[in-house]
């Protein structure tokens, strides 16, 4: 497993000095912050989101010593601030996840794609390539490697056989998601069949027993990358089979919506699937079959 266009990490959210109470934004300072994630993000933000930017961004401004947002805003500016953004990124981003969300996507996986894909292997020596565009603290692009690894064997997926990329431009949840670390509450909802074929006590949590690990043989099947879906350009030089991009529109404007769902398209190998997000519904994509409500395939 690597991780790959990740900046230093340096994201303490704590003061420098002692707090001071950063007051609301007003409704100027605001509409500047709700442009700028619009242009950098593409996330709609409703008036009603000004509370929202105050508890998840005013410790960036305890943290600088910045008494007002605007204060911010002006500092983001700066070309020698920039690396700024990425706190911006990781306060601002919707980071829910967990393991068999949406459950009767790995279902159709399990029934539909991997079957067929499985005989391409067998056939034609196909090397599968999968994709978690918004791949959050990982339970998604891990659920995809335990179901592939059940369906298919280890005989397989091995020697590059099954590679997934995993993505985000949180750089906060991708680093969770590196460390493959979570509680037997967060896996519960994966059957125990697989907990006990693919989940091992974590040695180093300090004898927290509450805390598993995923194996090492799953984990090296992942790549998690560090870059935003809004980027004109994706460092990605593959086409994939199956892509997972479930979620994500829901949040952003229709505009950016359109041109994400063509860049995904895009990277998708011929009569590879994309599955979007059970509430992302009503999209008609240019050469694409619709399979479901949200599920498509490539022509």
């Amino acid at each position: 497993m690597h991780l790959t266009n990740m900046p230093e990490k340096n994201f303490d959210f704590s003061p420098a000095v002692k707090p001071f109470n950063v007051i609301q934004p007003t409704e100027k300072e605001f509409d500047l912050f709700r442009e700028l994630i619009l242009k950098e993000l593409g996330l709609i933000w409703g008036k009603e989101k000004i509370y929202l930017l105050h508890a998840r961004v005013h410790r960036r401004l305890q943290y600088h010593q910045l008494q007002t947002f605007q204060n911010y805003y002006d500092f983001l500016q700066s070309e020698k601030n920039r690396s700024e953004l990425q706190f911006l990124y990781n306060a601002v981003t919707t980071t829910k996840s967990g393991f068999y969300r949406e459950k009767q996507h790995f279902e159709f996986l399990r029934s539909e794609i991997l079957p067929e894909l499985k005989e391409r292997m067998i056939r034609k020596h196909l090397k599968l390539r999968f994709w978690s565009a918004g791949c959050a603290r990982g339970e998604e692009a891990f659920n995809m490697a335990m179901e592939a690894h059940d369906f298919l064997g280890t005989k397989l997926i091995s020697e590059g056989g099954l590679r997934i990329l995993a993505s985000d431009v949180n750089t906060e949840v991708l680093d969770s998601a590196v460390k493959g670390n979570y509680t037997t509450e967060q896996i519960s909802p994966v059957p125990e069949v697989l907990r006990k074929r693919y989940f091992v006590s974590d040695s180093d949590s300090d004898k927290n027993n509450d805390v598993l690990s995923i194996r090492s043989n799953i984990r090296k099947l992942i790549q998690f990358r560090h870059f935003n879906l809004m980027a004109s350009e994706y460092p990605i030089a593959t086409k994939f089979q199956l892509i997972f991009c479930r979620n994500v529109l829901y949040y952003l404007d229709p505009e950016r919506r359109e041109q994400l769902l063509n860049k995904l398209v895009n990277h998708l190998d011929d009569q590879g699937w994309l599955v979007l997000g059970i509430t992302e519904s009503g999209y008609r994509l240019n050469g694409m079959q619709k399979l479901s409500y949200c599920i498509y395939r490539k022509n």
